[in-house]
């Protein structure tokens, strides 16, 4: 399971002392935004949280207390516009969040704070030349301290304008996206930094930027080392390229005040719902109530775990400079093996001298980076000769694999297909399948010649 802690409203600024709170009780009660007496129990165990993110305009008050959260990988979405107190109402001043940006880099690393310059609205004073000016400022200051900028541009919901109708702002038009967008990126770049969107539904790609997800799928599992089971959460909008979470948060609860924020649309609910909080009960607001049904919501852990290793498995080692291939003789040091033998404590593999402890042992990933050099079935023999064709014998087709397995067939449904359907991450994990299907060999072999 992953948190989202929250898009509703900011629980590290206004929350986290609640928060913390939760972490040490084991388990948080949110209540249904659509019935408010629906109560959905949701344990917050180390062996069911995979990944918690925060999303922040001002975490300070997280900062002294992280170490409470050791046994658990989590990011922040932390967020610095260019805005000032017209849109932002009670964001700390720029200065004090770059600088708290910069100290909780420092702790965390630069790959787990995340830059979110959103939403991009325009106004008279608010231009293009405005964004493009304050961008680089900020951008100057976080260089070195986060690798990714999210950008996205304003929607006015009907709530939101009910916030905003006084500012006069408006969304940009498409030209003044691309416009805009080419400028941040190029700016980005100088500064180390790549920009994604966050559920937008213009093509950037043009200008160098990809659509993104804020609750990120390849970035928690480069986080944890594993893969996630995991698809896109279908509670957010057909452009959002977030995977599903769990968000504890509370609509209405932002002590903020910004203009442009859809969570927030009564002021009045705000100051009620903030004077309701109490640190040490379940809920962000209030109290579970006798007519209050609260439900354990059933969670579980999204890594998938990769099966065993057997002989024949193609695996790679955490420390490859330690083993190098006899049969390397251009030099190319592929971090790819195949098993020769096993047990639990010592393996041997084809090409290297000596036994190689089994922890040294790492299943590779399914995603054409990692798996590259690999290829399948690598003699293709000549389907038929006229009578006067000289028989020349078989070629290797190195290919990578995969390729090969989406033109190979099992009824209707191609073999690329089939592993994709199964949740076959791992390359060992496709062999195990191909064995059961091609008469117990998988057909897949190490291009250590491979220019």
């Amino acid at each position: 399971m992953i948190i989202s802690a929250s898009r509703r409203t900011d629980i590290p600024a206004f929350y986290s002392e609640w928060f913390f709170n939760r972490i040490k009780e084991g388990y948080v009660d949110v209540r249904n935004p659509m019935n408010v007496h629906q109560v959905s129990r949701v344990s917050l165990s180390p062996e069911v949280v995979d990944c918690i993110v925060f999303w922040s305009k001002n975490p300070q008050p997280m900062l002294n207390r992280l170490d409470e959260l050791k046994d658990y990988m989590y990011y922040f979405q932390f967020t610095i516009n260019a805005y000032d107190k017209e849109f932002e109402v009670a964001v700390p001043r720029k200065e004090r969040v770059i600088n708290t940006f910069k100290n909780l880099s420092d702790i965390i690393g630069p790959k787990r704070v995340i830059w979110r310059y959103d939403p991009i609205l325009l106004t008279e004073k608010v231009s293009l030349a405005y964004h493009v000016r304050y961008f680089e400022e900020i951008a100057k200051r976080l260089s070195g301290y986060t690798n990714t900028c999210v950008i996205s541009f304003v929607d006015l919901y009907r709530k939101t304008k009910n916030n905003i109708k006084e500012t006069k702002a408006c969304e940009p038009s498409k030209s003044e996206m691309m416009e805009l967008a080419k400028k941040l990126n190029h700016i980005a770049g100088q500064y180390g930094m790549t920009i994604q969107t966050c559920a937008e539904e213009i093509e950037l790609e043009s200008v160098g930027i990809r659509h993104g997800g804020c609750i990120d799928k390849k970035l928690i599992e480069d986080l944890l080392g594993v893969k996630l089971m995991v698809g896109k959460d279908q509670n957010q909008r057909k452009e959002c390229g977030c995977v599903q979470s769990v968000d504890i948060g509370e609509y209405n609860t932002c002590g903020h005040g910004c203009k442009y924020c859809y969570a927030n649309y009564n002021e009045n609910v705000v100051l009620s719902n903030r004077a309701a909080h109490d640190p040490s009960s379940s809920l962000l607001v209030g109290y579970v109530g006798e007519n209050d049904k609260v439900t354990e919501r059933k969670v579980s852990s999204l890594i998938k775990l990769p099966e065993k290793f057997r002989k024949g498995d193609i695996v790679k080692l955490r420390h490859p400079e330690k083993y190098r291939k006899m049969n390397d003789i251009y030099g190319y040091q592929i971090n790819l093996y195949k098993i020769v033998s096993i047990n639990d404590k010592t393996v041997k593999l084809d090409s290297v001298s000596g036994i190689v402890p089994a922890d040294e042992l790492q299943a590779v990933s399914v995603d054409g980076v990692e798996d590259r050099w690999i290829y399948y079935n690598p003699e293709i023999a000549a389907s038929f000769l006229f009578d006067d064709d000289d028989f020349i014998g078989s070629g290797i087709d190195y290919s990578y694999y995969m390729d090969a397995l989406s033109q190979l067939y099992d009824g209707k449904k191609s073999y690329k297909n089939s592993i994709l359907k199964k949740h076959l991450y791992y390359v060992h994990e496709v062999q195990h399948w191909l064995r059961t299907k091609d008469n117990r060999e998988d057909g897949l072999y190490v291009n250590d010649y491979k220019d």
